[in-house]
């Protein structure tokens, strides 16, 4: 592999990353309390 397809593919990940915690952050803003996939007292009220 050569440095330039390194270097592009490293940065496809953080990009995928910055934008899957984004996507999450926005969604938590939405609904504020549990984000979701916990037994949390936010979800019984």
């Amino acid at each position: 592999m050569t440095p330039e397809l390194q270097t592009t593919i490293a940065l496809g990940i953080v990009v995928a990353a910055v934008v899957f915690f984004v996507a999450r952050w926005l969604r938590g803003r939405k609904k504020p309390g549990c984000v979701g996939g916990c037994s949390c007292a936010g979800k019984k009220l």
